[in-house]
C-alpha cells in the first residue's frame, strides 16, 4: 500500500503519519518492531530494497517512511528502478505500508512524483490560509475544553506566525496556564507575546559574532525552561530561512521597509533580520541552514539527543 504526502505543512502531514502508525500498531503490529523509517535525501537504492524485502518480525508487513527522497542528489539515477518496484504495487492493504513523506513541494516536472501521484491514498499539504488557521486554533482550544477570545487569538498568531508547530507548542503552553474556560489576551501577553521571538534573535546574534559561550548559555536557558527543543529548532529554521532571503534581497533592496512590503513580513521584523544578516555571508547562512535540517531529520527519528546535536552545530562555527 503505497502512500504520498507533500507540501509545506510538515506538521499536519506528520499527524496523519503519526495516526497511520498508531493504527497499524494496533492492528498489525503492536510490538512496533516493523516500523522503520529511511532518510530518503540520502538513501541508496538498494537501501530501499533491503528495507521492503526483509521479512517482518512477528507480523506479516512492515510500515516504512521514506522522507525527502526528492531531495536525494542520486535520484535520477535510481528513479526508474524504483518506479519500476512502485509500478507492481498497489493500494491493497495486504501488502508492506510505504510512505513517501516529501516536506516542501516536490519538483512536479520529476518522473517519481507523476508516479506517486497517481496513488490513492495520496494528499497535499499546504500551509493553511487565515480562516483555516483560525479555525484550527479555536478546534484545538475546543479539544482540551477551552475558547480563546478572538483579540487573544489575533496576538497569538502575530507573535508566532502561521507555523504550526510554534502554534501547537504555545497553545498548549496556554491551556496549561490558563485557570478559566478561556484564554484571554493578558495571558497571551504574559506567556508568548514576542519572549521566543526575542530568545531566537539573542541566540542568532551570538551565533553571527561567533561568541559560542553565549550561544551554548542561551541554548541552555531554553531546554532548561522546558521548552520543546524541536520547538526551539523549527524557530531557528525558519528564522534562518527568513536570514537567507533578507540577505539576498539586501543586496538589491537594502531597505527595511522595501524589504518587508517583498518578503511581507513586518516591517520591525524586517529592519531587525536586515541588521543581522550583516553578521553573516551568504554561504554562512545556508551552511547553518542545512545544519538545521540535518538536526531536524536527526530529531524526529531519534537518531540524537537535542543538546548534544545542537551543541555540535554550535561548536563547528
Amino acid at each position: 500500500m503505497i502512500f504520498f504526502f507533500y507540501g509545506e505543512d510538515s506538521f499536519r502531514a506528520k499527524n496523519k503519519i503519526d495516526a497511520i502508525k498508531a493504527k497499524f500498531q494496533t492492528t498489525v503490529d503492536q510490538g512496533g518492531h516493523n516500523i522503520e523509517s529511511l532518510d530518503g535525501d540520502t538513501m541508496a537504492i538498494d537501501d530501499f530494497f533491503r528495507s521492503v524485502t526483509a521479512t517482518g518480525f512477528l507480523a506479516p508487513k512492515k510500515l516504512i517512511v521514506i522522507k525527502n527522497i526528492f531531495d536525494n542528489k542520486k535520484l535520477a539515477s535510481f528513479q526508474d528502478e524504483l518506479i519500476k518496484y512502485l509500478a507492481k504495487q498497489s493500494d491493497s492493504p495486504e501488502e508492506n505500508y510505504l510512505i513517501f513523506w516529501q516536506a516542501s513541494k516536490p519538483d512536479l516536472r520529476k518522473k517519481l512524483y507523476k508516479t506517486l501521484k497517481k496513488f490513492k491514498y495520496t494528499e497535499e499539504f499546504n500551509a493553511l490560509s487565515p480562516d483555516k488557521i483560525n479555525a484550527w486554533i479555536n478546534k484545538k482550544c475546543q479539544a482540551n475544553n477551552k475558547t480563546i477570545q478572538p483579540i487573544a487569538r489575533q496576538l497569538l498568531l502575530a507573535s508566532v506566525g502561521n507555523n504550526l508547530w510554534q502554534l501547537d507548542q504555545e497553545i498548549n503552553k496556554l491551556i496549561h496556564f490558563s485557570q478559566n474556560p478561556e484564554i484571554i489576551i493578558d495571558e497571551v501577553k504574559e506567556l508568548v507575546q514576542a519572549k521566543a521571538d526575542d530568545n531566537i534573535f539573542n541566540f542568532i546574534d551570538a551565533l553571527g559574532k561567533k561568541d559560542k559561550a553565549r550561544a551554548l548559555k542561551l541554548l541552555e536557558d531554553q531546554l532548561n525552561s522546558g521548552v520543546n527543543g524541536l520547538y526551539i529548532l523549527t524557530m531557528i529554521t525558519s528564522q534562518f530561512r527568513t536570514l537567507i532571503k533578507v540577505k539576498i534581497l539586501s543586496e538589491k533592496i537594502n531597505n527595511s521597509f522595501a524589504i518587508s512590503q517583498t518578503l511581507k513580513i513586518h516591517t520591525f521584523v524586517a529592519s531587525k533580520t536586515l541588521a543581522m544578516s550583516k553578521l553573516y555571508t551568504l554561504a554562512e547562512l545556508k551552511k547553518i541552514y542545512q545544519q538545521l535540517l540535518t538536526i531536524d531529520a536527526k530529531l524526529k527519528t531519534g537518531q540524537g539527543k537535542e543538546r548534544l546535536l545542537f551543541a555540535q552545530m554550535i561548536e563547528k562555527l
